[in-house]
């Protein structure tokens, strides 16, 4: 029995294809947002509308029947009312024991598992499609926690918004035309406290919709920028410990805290106050219905089995109108959700580039850097009008002080970055038309702070790639020196060696040991570009030796670039270019620029253990 009720909830679960992507970029606004995700999900909602037509079709006839029963009681006797009523009270059992539960098990069957589970799934992946088109950049104007949560909860924020209307409020309008259909069967005037009442219960929510979606979307605003915190401070929890004293800490916390109270305070006070008005409106209901309902059957102009009906139906009516506006309260917040999220979600791609971009093809490795400039938007710092020709094969060492321009030009070259000015052209294409993807399978790099993902070092190493052998696994281990440190490694869970977990960017393991992992991870890739951007720096100088033949030899045919402030691991480049203040303003071998007696013969003098000092 189970292994059929398996089947038959995982047929509905396929109704839906949730990983199509859209033609579209996403909207900011919020309906045309949730317009977009409704096609895929078309068919889902046209068969959730009509099972929901029917069920609330049978609860409004059931109430009716109930009625009827009632005054076929008062007007037959026992013996009369199975001999007349007999095949109907049949029929009306079988549609109540069989086709009312069939009938609520296909709404929710359509709603809760076609529709819920696919249209949250499809959102998140159409919104992580275009977040991963975004550059490198965008990521570092925003908090990493803020955006990951706003992905996660939009999928819930579009799919429980569609939901309430499928579910509630689309089921509350079929059951009052219904009732409006029934009552003007019988009297017309049963219509006019419904009508009435309808009439302020929609002016009541019209008014306070916008209002509740403004509070709810400060208090999610609130919310978020606590969350951005939290997640700020656990992340870097080693220099909050060392440097911010507690009671600073806490004191902030504490007023985030109070942001997000104060509020959640606005919203839930406008929610209760407006609650509590529609309660008082359902007094029209109650006392339209059942009262009018009493008079009419004193004057004898209805029956017993039409008042108990109308008495059922306004019970029935006012829980439903309950019922209609919490779940409009909660789509309202899920609106109001919505809207902050798409600040984040519906943002225009910062780098865009064509679908039929071509692919980076490279031949040699020539770079050719013209008029690079970029200030990050604030006219100082970064670029200013670089120019520099780097052969294929050639290895080039990037020197200067902090600011100087080093970093940038490394960003510009994996295009981090768009160039606000110049072009950066390898082979001779220019990667600001190339497919990105191909530009950064072209380029091999390893940073200064090496960050690793939450999971095996074999899957940090392997990251991007498939069927590599166990051998070429440990090959390119053993050449970052990175072999026995692996093998030796245990997590929290009993996971060694290569399956060891690393933590959040690779919190468990010491700066040279990630090093060295993002040295595997490079060697594997083989990129005929390489940037090596302190490469070593966290490694002592036993290690850093013996890396440095593995260097050395993956260096060899290769186009080379490597920043750095220890002077000794760049005296062999083929060329040393000096930067300050954004431009080039020395470069030659290191021999040549020692006997020029400029500003890198001042840095290898100053230099104390391989170090720049700048003062």
């Amino acid at each position: 029995m189970s292994l059929l009720y398996k089947k038959i909830a995982t047929f509905f679960l396929e109704l839906g294809q949730p990983y199509q992507l859209s033609d579209t970029p996403p909207s900011r606004e919020i309906w045309p947002y949730m317009k977009s995700h409704l096609k895929p999900l078309r068919a889902i909602i046209i068969g959730s509308v009509i099972c929901t037509i029917l069920a609330a079709s049978i609860e409004v006839w059931l109430i009716q029947y109930a009625g009827q029963i009632i005054d076929l009681l008062t007007e037959h006797s026992p013996q009369e009312i199975w001999q007349k009523e007999g095949l109907n009270f049949a029929i009306a059992a079988a549609i109540i024991m069989f086709l009312r539960p069939l009938l609520h098990f296909l709404v929710m069957a359509m709603n809760d598992i076609a529709f819920q589970c696919n249209s949250a799934t499809l959102v998140r992946w159409r919104a992580y499609d275009h977040l991963s088109r975004q550059s490198v950049g965008w990521f570092q104007e925003d908090l990493s926690g803020r955006t990951s949560g706003r992905l996660v909860d939009i999928g819930n924020h579009v799919s429980d918004s569609i939901h309430v209307v499928l579910n509630v409020v689309a089921f509350g309008f079929v059951y009052l035309i219904g009732v409006i259909l029934l009552l003007s069967q019988t009297n017309i005037w049963l219509i006019v406290p419904l009508l009435i009442w309808l009439g302020l219960y929609i002016a009541v929510v019209i008014f306070v919709v916008p209002r509740m979606i403004n509070t709810w979307h400060d208090f999610t605003s609130a919310k978020s920028a606590l969350l951005g915190t939290v997640v700020d401070n656990f992340s870097n929890f080693d220099t909050i410990k060392l440097f911010a004293p507690r009671d600073y800490i806490m004191n902030e916390q504490r007023m985030r805290l109070e942001d997000t109270r104060q509020t959640l305070f606005a919203a839930r006070k406008l929610g209760i106050g407006t609650h509590t008005i529609l309660i008082a409106l359902e007094a029209v209901i109650l006392v339209g219905f059942i009262g009018y309902g009493i008079w009419l059957w004193s004057m004898e102009a209805v029956t017993i089995g039409l008042v108990s009906s109308t008495i059922a139906l306004s019970l029935r009516i006012t829980t439903i109108a309950d019922w209609i506006f919490d779940s409009c309260r909660w789509t309202f917040m899920r609106v109001g959700s919505l809207r902050e999220a798409l600040r984040t979600i519906g943002q225009p791609i910062t780098i865009p580039q064509k679908d039929d971009a071509p692919v980076l093809r490279v031949n040699k490795g020539d770079i050719t850097i013209t008029d690079l400039s970029h200030h990050y938007g604030v006219q100082k710092g970064g670029l200013d009008g670089v120019s520099l020709t780097i052969k294929a094969g050639e290895k080039i060492g990037v020197v200067g002080r902090s600011g100087a321009g080093k970093s940038t030009l490394v960003n510009l070259l994996l295009r981090f970055f768009a160039a606000e000015n110049g072009t950066i052209k390898i082979d001779n294409q220019d990667i600001s038309i190339v497919d990105q993807n191909s530009l950064h399978q072209a380029i091999g790099m390893v940073a200064q702070q090496a960050a690793l993902l939450n999971r095996s070092v074999r899957d940090n190493i392997l990251l991007g790639f498939q069927d590599v052998s166990e051998d070429e696994l440990i090959a390119v281990a053993k050449k970052a020196q990175a072999h026995d440190f692996i093998m030796a490694l245990e997590d929290s869970k009993g996971r060694k060696g290569y399956n060891a977990h690393v933590g959040e960017r690779g919190i468990k393991l010491s700066g040279g040991q990630r090093q060295r992992i993002a040295l595997a991870r490079v060697f594997l890739k083989n990129a005929p570009i390489l940037i090596l951007d302190e490469a070593t720096s966290a490694l002592d100088s036993e290690l850093e030796s013996a890396i440095q033949e593995s260097l050395n030899e993956i260096m060899k045919e290769k186009t080379v670039i490597a920043i750095a402030h220890r002077l000794s691991t760049i005296v062999k480049m083929d060329r040393i270019i000096v930067l300050e203040d954004g431009k080039i303003v020395e470069q030659g071998t290191h021999d040549k620029l020692l006997k020029a007696g400029g500003l890198y013969a001042k840095f290898w003098e100053r230099q104390s253990g391989g170090f720049i000092k700048t003062s």
